[in-house]
């Protein structure tokens, strides 16, 4: 195997890893979200993915904090990318 080739196979690898880390951290916090409920968010309509949440809604985040955090919508955990505050899982 050429060396080029080594480099291809090594970067897709890591590509891979890297797009399965967030959606596994994101799994992470659901399970974690589940295990501790709060109060539904008064939000005026059904949050989407890719919906900005409002500065108004208050993020739950587990101790020692993460990217991700969450809020409850309906009886559902909301999944939010803590950075940019878009809604990047709902419920199951």
């Amino acid at each position: 195997m050429t060396k080029l080739a080594i480099f291809a196979a090594a970067l897709g690898l890591a590509l891979s890893a890297a797009a399965a880390g967030p959606a596994w951290a994101a799994d992470s916090i659901y399970d974690y979200a589940v295990s501790h409920p709060v109060p539904d968010a008064g939000l005026g309509v059904r949050p989407t993915i890719g919906d900005s949440v409002p500065p108004n809604v208050q993020l739950q985040v587990p101790d020692g904090g993460g990217p991700f955090g969450y809020f409850y919508y309906e009886g559902q955990p909301i999944i939010v990318d803590m950075a940019t505050r878009a809604v990047v899982r709902i419920g199951q």
